[in-house]
């Protein structure tokens, strides 16, 4: 799963798609492509293969919300034990969480300004549901046949 995603990641930042500007020059931007990478490597790639086809997976579509790449990346380690606080049963810590939304949610706005992901669904907290990614990976008209087949089969 997302061994083809993720090679189109690394074709991407070797052209130079993955950048920021700092100082006035284009520089490789490491927080943009290691979320790309993450989200490419934890998603179905496209086209789907038989085995994605049979679980019903949807290709280059993130649904596991920022919460699972936080605590992936240690993002949500308590620096004290003041900070850990018990929700349904866990050991969590709600301002590192907040925190490492805060700052995913950025870099995933700069990875969307330069068309590289788009937002298929908000998430909603009350409902508990994470938003909906989708990778950008391919030239526009696969994107778009990407786009259409997973909206159609989401009911979007």
């Amino acid at each position: 799963m997302g061994y083809r995603n993720s090679q189109i990641v690394e074709e991407l930042a070797a052209e130079g798609k993955i950048t920021t500007e700092h100082k006035g020059v284009q520089t490789f931007d490491f927080a943009q492509y290691s979320l790309l990478k993450r989200m490419a490597e934890t998603t179905a790639d496209s086209p789907l293969d038989k085995a994605a086809e049979e679980k019903h997976m949807l290709p280059r579509t993130f649904t596991s919300g920022w919460l699972s790449i936080a605590i992936g990346w240690g993002m949500t380690i308590p620096q004290t034990i003041d900070e850990i606080v018990d929700i349904g049963n866990e050991p969590r810590n709600p301002k590192r969480e907040q925190l490492a939304y805060n700052r995913l949610g950025k870099i995933a706005k700069k990875l969307e300004s330069a068309g590289l992901i788009k937002c298929l669904r908000n998430g909603n907290v009350q409902r508990k549901n994470n938003a909906v990614w989708l990778l950008m990976l391919g030239d526009d008209e696969e994107n778009a046949d990407v786009e259409a087949y997973v909206r159609e089969r989401m009911r979007l």
